[in-house]
């Protein structure tokens, strides 16, 4: 090789190296964002769980952490106090966090049908909202004031049927065996979760879901506060991208999906997780818009119902409980 050539050679690897060197230099640091989940990790979040494990976050130059949930955490809470950007909780919740002055909106809803369940052994002759007169009903508090009992009570009314036909019972065991051991008739839960576990332990179950009687509640919506989609708006647009770009490929690869949800929690069963993504896949993806997509008469519905339950004082301003702009843009 020539003295010039060598020289050209030199002078070449120079500059490729120096802007290789200035585009690393001026590449920007990835937006922090934190998710607070309503659960603890499960496939019921799967989405997120692709997203980060496939890279669609980064992708996005985003860095999200991904906080499980549990009993004692309010995401509501936990955003309003700006301990997360991100939360997840049940369209009523946010409704109800509103109606307290919590400057919060919502972005997206995860499932477009409402996964509560209200599940009988097949030999009970449970099938309807009607046999359900004079029967032990498991609810989650007291205070009726979570999604699942707020659901159960909109059903009754919707069915005409007086609370007081019913018998409400505190439950305990938060499995299917509060109906093998006797301890109540009916038990409130999730199509994708305690009904899944039925089937694979060899249970026949019947299934009452309050979507097929007119009561209307979104679940796992995505939300956060108004400064927050004020400020970092730009961030927001790219994780809700990126987060449906997870459940879509989530929606179409179950098997994966399900072993990537391992990955946050080990002692999850492989077997249930799966069979629990593709229980959810149909509440999730619908068919008719894309998934994500919050109705207008949905909340509505769910405004109606906290009002006639005494769970919130006045009609709340849908207009700036939810918007469906971030997941227009994220197509």
């Amino acid at each position: 090789m020539s003295r010039w050539l060598r020289y050209v050679v030199v002078i070449t690897v120079l500059l490729v190296s120096g802007v290789l060197a200035a585009c690393t230099a001026f590449k920007p640091q990835p937006d922090k964002v934190t998710v607070q989940l309503s659960w603890f990790h499960s496939v019921e979040f799967a989405g997120f769980y692709v997203a980060d494990q496939k890279g669609y976050y980064a992708d996005e130059n985003l860095a999200v952490t991904l906080k499980p949930g549990g009993a004692e955490v309010l995401p509501s809470q936990e955003v309003a106090d700006g301990k997360a950007d991100i939360g997840v909780t049940g369209g009523d919740q946010l409704l109800i966090a509103r109606s307290q002055g919590l400057p919060l909106k919502a972005v997206a809803a995860i499932f477009r049908q409402s996964p509560v369940a209200l599940m009988a052994l097949a030999d009970s002759g449970i099938k309807t909202p009607q046999d359900l007169v004079g029967k032990r009903i498991g609810v989650i508090s007291p205070n009726y004031d979570n999604n699942n009992d707020i659901q159960l009570l909109a059903m009754l009314r919707q069915a005409g049927i007086d609370q007081s036909k019913v018998k409400l019972v505190v439950t305990e065991d938060y499995s299917v065996g509060s109906l093998t051991s006797g301890a109540m008739d009916v038990y409130s839960g999730f199509a994708m979760n305690e009904a899944v576990d039925a089937k694979l332990r060899g249970l026949n179950v019947n299934l009452i879901l309050p979507q097929d009687y007119g009561v209307s509640i979104y679940a796992n919506v995505l939300f956060s506060r108004q400064q927050t989609l004020d400020e970092r708006s730009d961030a927001i647009q790219r994780f809700v991208r990126a987060t449906f770009k997870g459940y879509q490929y989530a929606i179409e690869h179950p098997d994966e999906a399900a072993d990537l949800t391992l990955k946050y929690d080990k002692t999850l069963d492989l077997a249930f997780q799966l069979a629990s993504m593709q229980a959810e896949i149909p509440l999730i993806d619908t068919g008719d818009v894309p998934i994500g997509t919050m109705d207008n008469p949905v909340w509505q519905n769910t405004n109606d119902i906290l009002l006639q339950q005494g769970l919130i004082k006045s009609p709340v301003d849908l207009s700036t409980v939810f918007t469906n702009k971030f997941v227009e843009k994220a197509k």
